[in-house]
């Protein structure tokens, strides 16, 4: 069964995906949507595809496809979204999957209501050692979890080191630690704490960033407590010179640790210390490798279409779906919900569903 796809965005990450699906058989991309016409007819020329809309409802009904796939910014996720699912239309969105908890919402229950999958492309969920170490704590390989420890890439500052790129670590923290209930954290920036005057968007703070909304701070500090009684903690250290080195969550148990890291000098890969203690492989000789039977490494959006066509298809889950990827979201944007509290614990799910920014905004 070929999979029809309406394409949104043909920027520079749509044309990453676009160059993904020309190698995957099981899915035709029918059609093109983009506001820009330039980028529209540059696309088509380069891939193939020749219907073009400037909108993705007018798309959806004139060809009619299987699934939609939106690779615009943040700003621009919720409207094509909605206007795929309320069509009844499958949807696989970008990660983060909106600008706050209140589009997220929204897209959520638009798929709910017409029973359309609804996938944010948080793709460690298909990553093999992500998966393997799942296997391994469920088997009780390390015991009984106590910290889910998240290690972002550490270089930028939070317009996309935070709240574009954190979802990555957020998302993987949910797989191997199950949900979160409360989030307590601090933001800096320049050495102190961030105020509501250090607010402003993320292109404001680094033009070359993706449009992720408001975003505030360059480092920040995060503790959770999931539901299954472990903690959890990640940290943002927008350190240059710490650029991908050790990117990726650990796992800490009563009789073990694993490692999984994204990037870096052992990215894709899966490390397991048969005894409780800090560490981390670099530094340690007893950690051993997982053999994870392939290679993990640059494959992952290719298997997360993989596994959207099996969901589509009834033979498999939805990956990464909608309430997952609204809860790593919220995993981040609850940072600044305590951090606007004095630091205090907030409960995940946010009980304000606006942006904590734009809340701290209003109020002054």
């Amino acid at each position: 069964m070929t999979l029809r796809i309406g394409f949104v965005g043909c920027g520079g990450m749509g044309k990453q995906h676009l160059r993904i699906l020309r190698e995957l058989d099981q899915f035709k991309v029918v059609a093109l949507s983009d506001v820009s016409t330039d980028a529209l007819a540059a696309c088509g020329e380069e891939f193939g595809v020749a219907d073009h809309f400037s909108d993705c409802g007018q798309m959806c009904d004139a060809v009619r496809p299987d699934l939609v796939v939106v690779a615009t910014q943040t700003r621009h996720h919720h409207g094509p979204s909605l206007a795929a699912l309320e069509r009844g239309i499958h949807v696989l969105c970008e990660k983060p999957m909106a600008i706050d908890p209140v589009e997220a919402d929204d897209m959520v229950a638009a798929a709910t209501a017409s029973g359309a999958n609804l996938s944010i492309n948080q793709q460690n969920h298909v990553n093999p050692a992500v998966r393997r170490a799942r296997e391994m704590i469920d088997a009780g390989d390390i015991g009984e979890v106590v910290l889910v420890r998240g290690r972002n890439k550490h270089g930028r500052k939070s317009g996309n080191e935070f709240t574009e790129m954190g979802t990555h670590v957020t998302d993987i923290m949910l797989v191997v630690g199950g949900m979160p209930n409360w989030v307590a954290g601090t933001v800096m920036w320049e050495g102190r704490h961030v105020i509501p005057g250090d607010i402003m968007e993320a292109q404001q703070m680094s033009p070359k960033d993706r449009d992720s909304g408001p975003v505030a701070g360059e480092r920040a500090i995060a503790h959770y407590g999931f539901e299954a009684g472990h903690l959890g903690e990640i940290h943002f250290l927008g350190y240059e010179a710490l650029q991908g080195t050790n990117y990726g969550v650990d796992v800490l148990g009563t009789e073990g640790q694993l490692a999984i890291r994204v990037s870096g000098e052992m990215a894709g890969g899966l490390w397991h210390l048969p005894r409780a203690m800090e560490g981390t492989p670099a530094d340690l000789g007893d950690w051993a490798a997982v053999d994870l039977g392939e290679n993990a490494q640059g494959k992952t959006v290719a298997t997360m279409y993989q596994a959207v066509a099996a969901a589509i298809a009834g033979d498999g889950p939805v990956p990464a779906s909608g309430e997952q990827g609204r809860m790593a979201m919220e995993m981040v944007l609850g940072i600044y919900a305590s951090h606007k509290e004095g630091g205090q614990r907030v409960d995940l799910p946010l009980a304000d569903r606006r942006h904590p920014l734009d809340a701290w905004r209003s109020e002054g």
